[in-house]
């Protein structure tokens, strides 16, 4: 079962589930959706907590003694397993045979990083998923944040003025954890309500936030200038730009198999299925696939190779340089063209 965080609190009303997997980039969701099963769990009588993480080398037969079925008067326990960047090699073959030890008394919540495509696919992740909840965790979308924004200023005792709105949206985009600190903050601050735009710029600071999956996702939807802002700021953050190529090209590869694909007829529905693409990112995909031709899309695949020449050759400033030429590709083509002359 899959269900996404705004509907996690109906689902532990109605009882829980033997396991909660939950992955994803964004940690303010990540924390809070991973208390709201454990506090619901408590209010079930799970009262034992052993908690493991894979980056910590735990010892597998301790977390296998937390599996055994217990006795009438023992408490029932949460076995919280917390997958790291790099799951140990034998992490399958653990991983099921602590599946394979599930019982009523035992809640596995199992959470980390965003999964990449081969764990998604992982015979793991398959069977935890068929007998539990999987909650994938993302930043919101850029035309949800400004409701997302209203109902955490509501939680927090702070009243907004629609323009106060727009500017905390601005000021936290991809930093929800910073978002909600500052309306906390706000909150003990006392200031006159509901708060404009002159009282926020008085006493907010920004620290928005970009992640690679929101830069590909905003070329995807052909918001160019946006991405070059997002592009400038993950610079200055420390992003390896080979990290940011890689994952563009693995997209576009992606964008191009379905182009040819629909060329010879094929409809576009199953081929997403066929891919595993996630179905809230299928429009998404759908829409890039419109705005993009074969030819575009062509251009940005060779646009990627010089990256990756220059990259192997250590010319950050040619690579970054290179990057946001790829970004105006998204939008004129023009602009590959000229560097591939």
């Amino acid at each position: 079962m899959r269900l996404y965080p705004e509907q996690l609190d109906v689902h532990l009303k109605a009882g829980l589930k033997p396991c909660y997997l939950v992955f994803g980039d964004e940690p303010l969701q990540k924390i809070e959706t991973v208390d709201r099963i454990r506090k619901a769990a408590h209010g079930q009588g799970f009262t034992e907590r052993y908690r493991f993480c894979t980056d910590d080398n735990p010892d597998w037969d301790q977390v296998q003694d937390c599996c055994q079925a217990l006795s009438l008067f023992a408490n029932r326990q949460i076995l919280e397993l917390e997958l790291g960047e790099k799951p140990p090699k034998e992490w399958a073959e653990r991983i099921g045979a602590i599946t394979a030890a599930l019982h009523p008394d035992l809640l596995l919540i199992l959470h980390g990083p965003r999964l990449s495509a081969a764990q998604s696919k992982a015979k793991w992740f398959d069977n935890l998923s068929r007998q539990g909840v999987y909650v994938p965790i993302s930043f919101p979308d850029a035309r949800f944040f400004p409701r997302w924004m209203q109902q955490r200023a509501e939680q927090s005792g702070v009243k907004l003025q629609k323009e106060a709105v727009q500017f905390l949206c601005h000021a936290f985009e991809g930093n929800l954890l910073g978002a909600a600190q500052e309306l906390e903050k706000l909150a003990l601050l006392n200031l006159p309500q509901p708060l404009g735009l002159l009282a926020l710029q008085e006493n907010v600071t920004r620290q928005n936030h970009f992640t690679p999956f929101q830069l590909i996702d905003t070329l995807l939807e052909g918001k160019v200038n946006r991405a070059q802002r997002m592009l400038l700021q993950l610079r200055g953050e420390g992003v390896e730009a080979g990290m940011l190529v890689w994952s563009l090209a693995k997209e576009l590869e992606q964008l191009l198999k379905l182009r040819l694909a629909m060329q010879q007829g094929k409809p576009l529905g199953p081929l997403l299925e066929q891919a595993r693409i996630w179905q809230s990112r299928q429009p998404l995909i759908q829409g890039a696939l419109q705005r993009l031709d074969l030819h575009q899309l062509q251009l940005l695949i060779a646009v990627t190779a010089q990256l990756d020449h220059s990259i192997r050759r250590f010319d950050q400033e040619q690579a970054w340089l290179l990057l946001q030429s790829l970004c105006l590709g998204f939008k004129d083509p023009k602009a590959l063209e000229f560097l591939l002359a």
